[in-house]
């Protein structure tokens, strides 16, 4: 485990280091890069809040658990989940280094005890051994996996047996007049949940956030 943190540099060099392909002002929220992309880290951290505390509270981290997050740009989500994994270890995948190093300062405490490890990774190349964690989260970045089907097979290789998925997704609000994402309808959501399972996931269901129903996360184990 790391016993200091570079904020200049990934805390964890990938075998195989990506880039951000995406072009354009959205992109920022898909790979952020530079000072716009610090910027939208920000933005993403209020924006999201309540989407990752309703996340959190469906994978339920407990004392011991070894919890895998992708896609964590801002970190605060890390950090939720490693107050609760208190005795466990939360990692943390994302594909731009500007949220690497964000991330890092605001959980610089957390990689200093060996709680927390996060690397510049992409989730179609998830540099951890199999069955190597027993919990897997991801917030709102599906819409940007290269390759959901090969990707689902991933996180399937670095879960435990009888390991939890969380994959959670911004539903469509078509009263909204602007949206930085778009969203999901019920019927693209059931969609995704029907990949997990043909990917091999079982017991696999659909939860909605209550309240405003920004949220769906679909559940599943290995």
């Amino acid at each position: 485990m790391p016993t200091s943190v570079n904020l200049n540099q990934p805390l964890f060099n990938s075998p195989r280091p990506t880039t951000c392909k995406q072009t354009g002002w959205r992109a920022q929220f898909a790979c952020p890069t530079g000072k716009l992309g610090w910027i939208a880290g920000q933005i993403m951290a209020l924006k999201n809040a309540a989407m990752n505390r309703y996340a959190v509270s469906v994978i339920a981290p407990r004392p011991e658990d070894q919890v895998l997050e992708i896609g964590f740009g801002h970190g605060k989500t890390v950090r939720l989940l490693a107050e609760r994994a208190h005795k466990g270890f939360v990692a943390g995948i994302d594909i731009s280094d500007v949220m690497v190093r964000q991330s890092a300062k605001r959980n610089q405490d957390l990689i200093q005890a060996g709680r927390v490890e996060l690397s510049q990774a992409s989730v179609t190349d998830i540099p951890y051994e199999y069955g190597r964690f027993n919990k897997v989260l991801a917030v709102n970045n599906y819409q940007f996996w290269p390759n959901a089907e090969l990707n689902l097979d991933e996180i399937r290789r670095v879960l435990a047996h009888d390991g939890l998925l969380v994959l959670c997704l911004r539903r469509k609000q078509p009263n909204k007049a602007f949206q930085v994402a778009p969203g999901y309808t019920t019927e693209e959501i059931v969609e995704i949940a029907g990949l997990v399972r043909w990917v091999g996931f079982r017991d696999v269901q659909i939860l909605q956030q209550q309240g405003t129903g920004e949220a769906a996360c679909v559940v599943a184990r290995r």
